[in-house]
């Protein structure tokens, strides 16, 4: 053996005892199972939102976030809790108006963050980010990035935040043919604004960005559930 190869072995030797005195591996990565690069195909799940424009997305974020209520209320069981529930509608909310960047789609928020700005507990907005999963109304992808230990002991990778997304083909999927319905709904809340919007008169001196008011529930019992739904959700992030 060369006095080359033997001085390489050596380093890796020094290396991996050191990995293994500070409780690390090599080559072991502590990240979630699927995660993927954030610079990956499969990562790149942003798209622009509505138009792409503040007013446009805005609006969007109204309609899709009075769809959540009225889903919640719909199909809330006797005796049960509401399937999305008061926290779910709160994270859902911070997320499309205060994360989510209209123009190009991007929405990765850190859990930490989601926390400070709903006032929820991790396991509350972890929760809540599982229930809006699994009703269509978010969906995410697992990522992951290199770390600076390249060829030095210890974790060659480390967790990324989640890039989140949404897919309207998958709103409802809880609630199996009745899902249709919910995409449906939502179709129907973008053609309604889009047709006030045609109709209304362009003012003299239009707001910059100013997005269109969103549109009231027509049903005196449905808009005095929702307002119910609203103050509950407020109490509950205060309590929590």
């Amino acid at each position: 053996m060369s006095a080359a190869s033997i001085a390489r072995d050596t380093r890796r030797l020094i290396r991996d005892a050191g990995g293994k005195l500070g409780g690390k591996r090599r080559g072991a990565d502590p990240v979630w199972r699927h995660s993927f690069d954030v610079d990956s195909r499969q990562a790149d799940v942003f798209r622009p939102i509505a138009d792409g424009t503040k007013a446009g997305g805005l609006a969007w974020a109204d309609d899709y976030l009075r769809l959540a209520k009225e889903y919640d209320l719909v199909h809330k069981k006797k005796g049960e809790r509401s399937p999305l529930m008061a926290n779910g509608i709160r994270v859902l909310e911070v997320l499309l108006r205060e994360f989510l960047d209209f123009k190009t789609g991007q929405l990765d928020p850190a859990i930490t963050a989601l926390m400070k700005r709903t006032a929820l507990s991790k396991n509350a907005v972890v929760d809540a980010l599982k229930r809006l999963r699994e009703h269509g109304f978010l969906d995410w992808v697992r990522r992951s990035e290199k770390t600076t230990n390249v060829g030095e002991a210890g974790p060659q990778r480390m967790q990324a935040t989640n890039a989140y997304h949404f897919d309207i083909g998958r709103l409802g999927r809880a609630v199996g043919d009745a899902g249709k319905a919910v995409k449906a709904r939502f179709l129907n809340l973008r053609e309604a604004r889009r047709r006030r919007a045609a109709k209304a008169p362009v003012p003299a001196n239009p707001t910059p960005h100013a997005a269109p008011a969103a549109e009231k529930p027509t049903d005196p019992a449905l808009e005095a559930a929702l307002k119910r739904v609203e103050a509950a959700g407020e109490a509950r992030v205060w309590k929590s």
